[in-house]
Formats: C-alpha cells, structure tokens, sequence
C-alpha cells in the first residue's frame, strides 16, 4: 500500500482522491487485479464526489456504464463464474478492509455485491445512488 503524496497538487502517483479511504487502501491496490470494467467501475465509485473536475453525478453514471458493460460481457462469453468465483483472494481481502472501514455508502455496497458476483444488485447501488443523488439537487 502505498501513502498519499505531500504535493497537494499531485495528480499522478497518489492523487488525494484515490487515497484517502478510511480502510488506507489505495484505490490502486484494490482494483488490479479486477477485470478492466469492473476496475474502472470501482475507480469511478471510490473518487465519486472527491475529483474537482468531474460531479458525482457523472461518477456514478461512469461507474454503471462500466458495470453493465461487464455484465454485458459476461454473459455474451458465458463467464457468469467470473466475478464471483475468480478474483483473487488478495483483492477479496482488500475490498473487505475497505467495507469495513467505510460508512455502508454507495462504494461498500457495491463491493459487497461484487463479491457475491451479483451484477443486478451492482447495478441497482449505482441507480439508487444517482436517484438520491438526483432528489437532493432538485430539493436544493
């Protein structure tokens, strides 16, 4: 695992948004060794509301398009065994430290249903997500 830059304006090695979990897992560390989408789907997940230059609205929106891409691909290749049954144990092992040290939002709940391999509840923490995400700006 690696620490946050001192820089406050790094935005390559360890940029503040990708490092700042309670659980001090590095997004980095998590996602390696997670199919291309679905890395990119908890890459959007775990900076949504933390990068300046992009709104949670459209993390979120980022992050279900990736995931339905992926179940996409798995089923057109028929690797409905993939998500679920062939992540490495090393990945299982962080993504449950950083469930345990976050707050139950939107990037733990995915995770939890990653885990089970369970693209339709993926899906349904993102939609959620947008929703009240959604609600509260038309409230504001």
């Amino acid at each position: 695992m690696t620490t946050q830059s001192e820089d406050p304006n790094e935005r390559v090695d360890h940029p503040r948004w990708y490092n700042g979990h309670p659980s001090g897992i590095e997004t980095i560390d998590l996602i390696e060794n997670l199919p291309c989408n679905l890395a990119n789907a908890v890459k959007y997940l775990w900076r949504c509301g933390l990068k300046a230059t992009e709104t949670p609205l459209r993390d979120l929106q980022s992050a279900r398009w990736y995931t339905e891409r992926e179940r996409r691909r798995v089923y057109i290749y028929e690797l409905e065994d993939e998500p679920a049954q062939k992540i490495e144990i090393v990945w299982r092992a962080f993504a449950r430290r950083v469930i345990d040290a976050g707050d139950g939002g939107v990037l733990s709940r995915y995770l939890e249903n990653l885990l089970l391999g369970d693209f339709g509840d993926m899906i349904e923490t993102i939609d959620c997500a947008i929703e009240e995400l959604q609600k509260d700006a038309d409230d504001s």
